[in-house]
């Protein structure tokens, strides 16, 4: 089967080729074919497709209804290299999650359905999968999106300086059930070396109101601070990206969360943690109370105060990699660092030509929710005039450096650009 598949896939790429001859879509996708398959909870579904036309759109179907439209787009190296020159042969592939708690236990069709840009459809090797739903297999599941794991959160040790630096911990997290009253995150907890994280003394310099110690669990102490970048030890901050992937799960749309660390504070307080390295763990509660651990990273815990100056954060915009450009444009990007920004130099093939104006607003840019407490946080951008008509026409390099009020300084990157300017 598997061998005649791939003759008729050849046989249609060939046929595509014939003028006058509109080929269909043609693809596969995972699973044996005949039956064997198996799944529950949220069924991860990939393969990939490809027309002569370009494929409009990919749709999941089961038992001969439409379930849900796959993401589009994805890369497949393989396909790539067997089918170049198709106008989506650089990305063919498709990916979805199906809920699968939407439909009774037991054997269904599930079938991809394909349709190009010049309305062909074809219909993709269906496969028979067998649906094993039972509420203690679904558990809630997520993910640590900030910070990645083995980074360095370091914190201000001296607790009584007013100069404060925060630790956030944010991604987002779901649940599956096979009845409403069972679906859905109910809470959320931050452990820290596995155990719920703690903080007895969570504002040292409130001196005029009695100081709450604080258990990092989003159905207890969720909070709103400015000073902290918005949401607090909260569940339930807004994901459209998340609610594309899951559409069909109640929480997709509010399901991140974020988690504040003082580790300056955790340091010096009575909780006991240490400078060096410590586990972070996610841990999720669903409404059916099953519990689960959804994701654990290594970080280390460290004093600025012991520490050398640490490198800035930040990026180059504009220009784009590769792209053509002509006359005067807009070099930009953001920069910050907890010591603050004095500088951000442009050079251009290697040489200074001037340093960009820093301090603009960056409303597209959420800063204060990732590097609360850092200066600057809500006017990190810089921009810079280039004038492309003092550059060759051709291929040229844009880079940044950021200078600190310390002196130090950091290597933001680098642009390939290009310039075209008419007669130039």
């Amino acid at each position: 089967m598997k061998r005649y598949v791939i003759v008729s896939l050849i046989a249609v790429a060939l046929l595509a080729a014939v003028p006058g001859w509109a080929a269909p879509p043609f693809g596969s996708f995972g699973g044996i074919a005949g039956g064997g398959n198996s799944g529950a909870g949220l069924l991860s579904l990939t393969g990939w497709a490809l027309d002569d036309n370009g494929v409009l759109a990919v749709d999941v179907l089961v038992d001969g209804l439409v379930a849900i439209r796959a993401n589009y787009g994805r890369a497949r190296a393989g396909v790539t290299a067997r089918f170049p020159g198709y106008p989506d042969s650089a990305a063919p592939g498709f990916g979805v999650q199906l809920d699968t708690t939407h439909y009774l236990n037991g054997l269904h069709t599930v079938t991809v359905r394909v349709k190009s840009r010049a309305g062909e459809v074809a219909f993709l090797e269906p496969r028979v999968i067998n649906f094993t739903n039972v509420t203690h297999d679904l558990a809630p599941f997520g993910q640590i999106e900030f910070p990645r794991p083995q980074a360095e959160l370091r914190g201000n040790c001296d607790i009584y300086s007013l100069n404060r630096r925060y630790a956030v911990v944010s991604g987002y997290a779901l649940d599956a059930g096979l009845t409403d009253f069972d679906t859905g995150v109910a809470y959320l907890e931050l452990l820290i070396d596995r155990a719920v994280a703690f903080d007895p003394d969570p504002d040292p310099l409130d001196l005029k109101h009695p100081r709450h110690p604080v258990d990092y669990n989003s159905d207890l102490s969720c909070i709103f601070s400015a000073n902290q970048g918005g949401l607090t030890n909260c569940y339930g901050i807004r994901r459209v990206d998340v609610e594309r992937l899951y559409p069909s799960l109640k929480d997709s749309p509010h399901s991140g969360f974020r988690f504040v660390l003082d580790i300056g504070n955790l340091l010096d307080s009575e909780s006991g943690y240490t400078q060096g390295q410590h586990i972070l763990t996610i841990r999720a509660g669903d409404h059916a109370s099953q519990i689960r651990d959804i994701a654990e990273i290594p970080v280390t815990f460290a004093c600025d105060q012991n520490l050398p100056n640490e490198d800035s954060v930040g990026t180059i915009d504009l220009p784009q990699n590769g792209l053509l450009y002509h006359g005067v444009i807009n070099a930009s990007g953001w920069a910050l660092d907890f010591n603050g920004v004095r500088s951000v130099q442009v050079l251009v093939d290697g040489h200074p030509v001037g340093n960009a104006t820093y301090g603009l607003p960056r409303p597209d840019v959420d800063l204060a929710y990732y590097f609360p407490g850092f200066p600057s946080v809500s006017t990190p951008g810089w921009q810079f005039q280039l004038d492309t008509t003092q550059l060759n026409n051709g291929e040229h390099f844009l880079d940044a450096i950021v200078t600190d009020n310390l002196g130090a300084t950091t290597y933001l990157g680098r642009r390939r650009f290009v310039v075209n300017n008419v007669g130039g």
